[in-house]
């Protein structure tokens, strides 16, 4: 029998305010396999977000994992510190998260940008480097890499953002990728592009995607597993 990549089991994440504990999403149980996209879909604000915060180990500290667990190959990862956090994070399991097409740096270049990520992980020689970039711009569908890396990003598009972002990630060789709501803020051929794009990384990379979105026509053209959450978690069957 198949083994879950990563296993969220009965998950309550909860919110603090005003001395309080209010849950915000309870009872989510779902499974992640390894090389297939699964979404999380539902209303907006019905806690698709912030559960996949819980999962990348970033949730806010107002907010706690208050019943239940998340297990990633095998291993329980909720009651982890912080600095297991930031072995798993990027390099396990990378977010990309909702409207972070505005999140680059406006006065540094891509390469920039691209470089302070990649050295996360692995410091690698300048042309090693350049060259790992190249592919990688590539692999996310540029035909000009070498304009995207000198361009600032005022200078490209939503769409063009987006993949550089992508790129990004996929630097840290991650072996989960959590794309939240990555086509919100994109017109409709430009989502289409990156949700396409997403498939064909999962396909030609083995890559695990959990897919956050509230767009049904995208999750049921490109999704393998559909987990529908309503609001405050996953509706029992």
């Amino acid at each position: 029998m198949k083994q879950p990549l990563l296993q969220v089991e009965r998950l309550e994440i909860s919110c603090r305010e005003a001395g309080r504990t209010k849950p915000l999403v309870q009872n989510i149980s779902f499974n992640l396999y390894k090389g297939e996209m699964t979404a999380l879909a539902g209303p907006s604000g019905c806690g698709k977000s912030v559960t996949a915060h819980a999962i990348a180990g970033m949730l806010s500290n107002n907010c706690v994992i208050s019943n239940g667990y998340i297990c990633y190959e095998g291993q329980t990862i909720t009651s982890g510190d912080e600095a297991s956090w930031r072995k798993l994070r990027g390099r396990e399991i990378a977010l990309l998260i909702q409207h972070s097409i505005n999140g680059l740096d406006p006065i540094r270049t891509v390469k920039k940008q691209m470089l302070e990520t990649l050295n996360q992980t692995k410091k690698r020689p300048k042309k090693e480097a350049a060259a790992y970039l190249y592919s990688l711009l590539e692999q996310v569908g540029f035909d000009e890499p070498e304009f995207i890396l000198s361009a600032y990003p005022f200078e490209l598009s939503g769409g063009m953002r987006q993949r550089v972002l992508l790129a990004m990630m996929l630097s840290l060789e991650p072996k989960i990728l959590i794309a939240d709501e990555p086509t919100t803020a994109l017109d409709v051929i430009n989502k289409e592009k990156v949700l396409t794009l997403l498939k064909n990384l999962q396909y030609e990379l083995g890559l695990t995607v959990l897919l956050i979105s509230h767009d049904h026509d995208s999750i049921d053209l490109f999704a393998d597993h559909v987990i529908q959450m309503k609001e405050g978690g996953v509706p029992q069957k």
